[in-house]
């Protein structure tokens, strides 16, 4: 956002680079700023509007080893039950499936980053970031500062009273035009932390789809990660043009518990919505090496459309741009191959147009192909010939009808 402003730049404090936002983009990028040593003589500003950052909510990543020290994990998997067929349990060697839990990546980060004197944390809402051409200024509620590079991975809030920093991103993506290129649908989910009286859960085994409830003219599932026997995260999650109340996730969440037939205790709650759509892929691999205005998470492209999975995404693009960054060479963007674009914009063409059919597709995904090779499908680590043989078992006339929508935006 860049705004003409009367303010002179030459008053206000003066930080090299500031982070609006401290979740997990924002901070990746603060501890490979710091690992790569450029806080030793530059200085890092993170402006974060919440002071009371928790546990939030979780992130989870499938790797072939951790990202970050153990004590970030709360719990690995090494198989799930499979979305086809619930008796059947999938090996994902070489994976793991990891579950973080936001208070421990927040409190693992800044404890890596507490011996560095350069770095200022401050709790504020930016309103306005204004690019002045030489420098970035940064007004906030409180006070304001210039930069030389300023990392975005959350939206200036306006001061009209109408915007919240919660949901400004929602706005904003509701006031873009809706056509094949501003395609967009919505991840909801809402979940329950539970501890019941008796041993229910099977700790070794994880659910990540689980499509046996009423999908209510969408493509919903339950999720279930169990931490102990007694002890796992449910949650339900709906893929629509249409959100999740909180009234349809405690029902259907209450009816999953119920089905148990075990009393229950809830002990967190978490809930929130991931944008569906190609609006934030990055279109061009590189920034030339002195552009001021980054933008980092979901912003700049770290979700995938169709998952919204971007955890790892966002550690290995923290990396790669402090590495530009201390060999002052173009700063790479988190752009995706054009074939991985073309999929998802598939796939979310079909659950927009025949939400009915997203519970098929899903299913056969798991019915005809190694789980294995579905998570490297889903990283983009796939070859071409690989795709072939996951395409031509998903229902063909399906993508087809999807294809012509594409080309013809009908």
């Amino acid at each position: 956002m860049t705004r003409s402003s009367p303010t002179s730049t030459h008053t206000l404090p003066f930080f090299d680079y500031t982070i609006v936002g401290a979740g997990a983009s924002g901070l990746w990028l603060a501890l490979s700023l710091f690992e790569q040593g450029l806080l030793k003589t530059k200085h890092l500003c993170i402006v974060e509007s919440d002071s009371t950052k928790q546990n939030d909510r979780t992130w989870c990543y499938w790797s072939t080893s951790p990202l970050a020290p153990d004590q970030m994990i709360s719990k690995s998997w090494s198989s799930i039950f499979n979305p086809h067929d619930l008796s059947q349990r999938n090996d994902l060697s070489p994976y793991s499936y990891h579950h973080v839990r936001s208070a421990d990546f927040y409190a693992s980060i800044r404890q890596q980053l507490a011996g560095c004197a350069n770095i200022i944390w401050r709790t504020m809402t930016v309103v306005e970031i204004d690019d002045t051409g030489a420098k970035v200024m940064i007004k906030t509620t409180d006070e304001a500062w210039c930069s030389s590079r300023v990392f975005m991975s959350a939206m200036p809030v306006q001061t009209n009273g109408e915007l919240g920093s919660s949901n400004a991103l929602t706005i904003f993506l509701g006031k873009q035009k809706r056509d094949k290129k501003n395609l967009l649908l919505w991840q909801t989910f809402v979940g329950w932390r539970v501890r019941t009286v008796e041993p229910v859960f099977d700790e070794t085994c994880a659910t990540l789809m689980r499509f046996d409830i009423a999908q209510n003219g969408c493509t919903q599932f339950m999720y279930e990660l169990p931490f102990s026997s007694t002890e796992a995260l449910v949650e339900i999650t709906r893929f629509g043009e249409y959100r999740l109340t909180r009234d349809e996730a405690d029902a259907a969440l209450s009816d999953y518990m119920g089905k148990k037939n075990i009393s229950y205790q809830i002990l967190e709650e978490e809930e929130g919505a991931i944008p569906m759509t190609p609006q934030f892929d990055m279109q061009r691999k590189y920034l030339n090496a002195q552009t001021r205005l980054i933008y980092l998470g979901t912003l700049g492209g770290a979700i995938k459309p169709t998952t919204g999975y971007g955890f790892r995404r966002m550690q290995a693009y923290g990396k790669a741009l402090a590495e530009a960054l201390k060999q002052q060479k173009p700063l790479p963007t988190m752009r995706r191959a054009r074939r991985f674009r073309f999929y998802d914009h598939l796939l979310l063409q079909i659950l927009s147009r025949y939400p009915n059919r997203g519970k098929a597709v899903f299913q056969r995904l798991f019915e005809t192909q190694p789980v294995p090779r579905i998570l490297r499908f889903l990283d983009e680590e796939t070859n071409l010939w690989e795709e072939i043989l996951i395409f031509i078992r998903l229902p063909i006339r399906l993508f087809l009808r999807s294809l012509t929508s594409y080309y013809f935006n009908l």
